[in-house]
């Protein structure tokens, strides 16, 4: 009978094995079809797609069904437009995820995620969407919009994109949205950043005061060379009239949980080593970072 289960367990472990580099070669092929596919579609338009229908098929800037992106048995493609000349498309397979983007090969895409205690956090902010100048309110018009610092795209390439939170939740209001994650993570509640602040060593009391830096280095420990791993940057905000304020000084970073009219967030500082809890204007514009489900 021990012998059986060893044969058994050694069976499954290969059946496990082989199944698992079949769906990586399917998830491979299908993004490096698709990335052909997009490639087509932005040298004939001058843009990569800045948004899909719900047939995979590029709806703006121009519509077209001859580029639709199609995808093997089980898998499911998520698009994601960073720029006029840059994108990222993920596919999904059961607990596989595979990524490309205009100037990458498919990758594995657990090298975009760090765990800290139980949580599985975005190693990036967010930066997806068109961009639009900061006096423009993002709005629900089926294109995902961001805002880059100073208008400048580069700003988004080195820290994330900017965004209004409604803009962000992708205007669901539930905690715990996926809103402009990726498939597989949500936008993290008020409590999921609390659970984190704590794991890195803030008291239960002092997570929840309101309005008030919180805990002793848990700032520090989250920004860019902290022990977290979450090398968060300072990439500044936009403010509701639309002017920038505090690139490389300060960095606010949404939640899912409203307040009223406002919503909960964080924010880190240069040189401050705690955490600022408190809520905001949904009109700013500022950072996403992703949780795991």
């Amino acid at each position: 009978m021990v012998v059986i289960g060893i044969l058994a367990a050694i069976t499954i472990v290969s059946y496990t094995g082989i199944t698992a580099k079949a769906n990586a070669a399917a998830l491979t092929s299908d993004l490096s079809n698709a990335k052909t596919k997009l490639a087509l579609y932005q040298a004939e338009n001058g843009s990569y797609p800045t948004a899909l229908d719900n047939n995979k098929c590029p709806s703006a800037p121009k519509a077209d069904t001859n580029y639709c992106l199609k995808s093997s048995n089980g898998i499911n493609l998520e698009y994601s437009p960073i720029s006029a000349n840059d994108f990222n498309l993920r596919a999904t397979k059961g607990n596989q995820t595979y990524f490309i983007t205009s100037n990458s090969s498919p990758a594995d895409d657990a090298v975009n995620w760090i765990t800290v205690g139980g949580q599985k956090w975005s190693k990036y902010n967010v930066n997806v969407g068109t961009m639009v100048t900061g006096t423009t309110n993002q709005t629900n018009n089926g294109i995902l919009e961001k805002y880059c610092y100073n208008n400048d795209e580069a700003n988004c390439t080195t820290g994330g994109g900017l965004y209004q939170w409604d803009e962000a939740m992708q205007y669901a209001t539930s905690e715990d949205a996926k809103g402009i994650c990726p498939a597989g993570s949500h936008i993290p509640s008020d409590n999921d950043w609390k659970t984190l602040e704590m794991q890195l060593g803030m008291t239960q009391a002092q997570a929840d005061l309101s309005n008030a830096w919180r805990g002793t280095d848990q700032g520090a420990k989250l920004q860019s060379g902290g022990i977290s791993g979450l090398n968060v940057p300072l990439t500044g905000y936009r403010r509701a009239d639309g002017s920038f304020n505090e690139l490389t000084l300060d960095e606010g970073l949404w939640s899912s949980s409203e307040s009223s009219t406002n919503a909960w967030g964080r924010e880190l500082y240069s040189g401050a080593a705690t955490v600022l809890r408190h809520t905001d204007d949904k009109a700013y514009g500022i950072s996403i970072r992703c949780l795991g489900n």
